[in-house]
């Protein structure tokens, strides 16, 4: 099933994340989907455009505050009809105005590891109902990763547990303990978020490259 998503007035949705007025439409966000770009969040205006999400003064949007987290699900085989199969992290926020924000990406980019160390690290503290800001980055090596950090209030939350593993696993190259472990926060924290079990979210046909954030 494809997903078509509805455009809708950027400037308004920049605006929220920035704590700015109320608005009535949802987003699907990637990550990192056009590497020649500083944008770091672009938004899905159907299965083959994209916008990045920009400022007025034209800089990137480097941050999605005052959201909850709702959900999280993982999507297989997402690239199966061109034989490269893939998972997708799906995150699922909401706005204190009640609107819904998707964030897709790659289930094991350094952008869903930053991701999901943090919000273990959120989990750990028992504030998984707490309001979050998540920063978005690129770095500075050739093929420009996104990183990612999650806030909760003045507070960079994360896990030091899960940032040594998943460490450990790519030191060792291990992408199959990487996935597992991402596999395994992803059930753990969703069923902590919703009170049951993960429930995928259809999303099909997105492209996405690289993943990550920084500190303000």
């Amino acid at each position: 099933m494809t997903n078509t998503i509805a455009p809708v007035d950027t400037a308004s949705i920049v605006a929220e994340f920035g704590g700015g007025a109320p608005q009535i439409a949802d987003i699907m966000i990637g990550i990192g989907l056009q590497k020649d770009s500083e944008a770091v969040f672009f938004q899905y205006q159907g299965d083959d455009v994209v916008m990045p999400l920009l400022q007025q003064n034209g800089r990137p949007v480097t941050r999605i505050g005052n959201v909850y987290l709702t959900g999280l699900s993982i999507i297989d085989d997402v690239y199966a009809d061109t034989g490269f199969a893939g998972s997708k992290l799906n995150v699922n926020l909401e706005t204190q105005n009640g609107r819904t924000v998707l964030i897709t990406s790659g289930l094991t980019t350094i952008w869903s590891q930053c991701l999901m160390t943090a919000l273990q690290g959120l989990a750990d503290s028992d504030c998984l109902t707490h309001l979050i800001a998540i920063d978005t980055w690129k770095g500075n090596s050739k093929m420009k990763p996104c990183f990612a950090a999650v806030r909760d209030g003045a507070n960079k939350v994360t896990s030091n547990v899960m940032y040594q593993a998943l460490a450990d696993a790519r030191a060792d190259r291990d992408k199959v303990k990487t996935e597992a472990l991402l596999r395994d926060a992803v059930e753990c924290i969703n069923a902590a978020v919703t009170g049951g079990d993960i429930q995928p979210v259809e999303v099909a046909d997105l492209d996405d490259t690289a993943a990550a954030t920084i500190d303000f």
